[in-house]
């Protein structure tokens, strides 16, 4: 009898370590797949503030005016508020304009309005309220 408890035990162990080892790798998984799937390439997220690692915007002396999966459109007239964990994060931007047209533009944030250019970065504040007022910006 003690030979089959002892084999019991070991195997209900194995078992259990099996099920942890599954439980975090799908963990992982998911984790990975939906921050794959939602921010753009070169961003990192630590703690829900988004973070640029590449602030390039040309590409051999023209401007990068690509709309890029996990990039942020701000719409002409419509008031966006940074929150974590929120379709927009606060965090270091690069604002771009949306047309070849547009050299500078204007951007209302925290209800001052301000001309920016191609390129220019911005720091969103938790709570920050960002506005388009000329034209329609990307946010990378």
């Amino acid at each position: 009898m003690p030979g089959e408890m002892i084999a019991i035990s070991v195997l209900s162990i194995a078992a259990g370590i099996f099920l942890i080892l599954a439980i975090v790798f799908a963990a992982l998984y998911f984790r990975g797949k939906k921050r794959d799937g939602t921010y753009a390439d070169g961003v990192k997220i630590i703690d829900g503030v988004r973070y640029s690692k590449d602030d390039s915007i040309e590409t051999d002396g023209a401007a990068k005016i690509t709309h890029r999966k996990g990039d942020f459109l701000l719409e002409s007239g419509k008031t966006y508020t940074a929150v974590k964990n929120g379709s927009l994060l606060p965090g270091s931007y690069t604002v771009l304009a949306s047309s070849d047209s547009a050299v500078s533009f204007k951007l209302r944030i925290g209800g001052y309005v301000r001309n920016y250019s191609h390129g220019d970065t911005i720091v969103l504040a938790d709570g920050d309220q960002i506005c388009a007022v000329s034209c329609n910006v990307i946010l990378r």
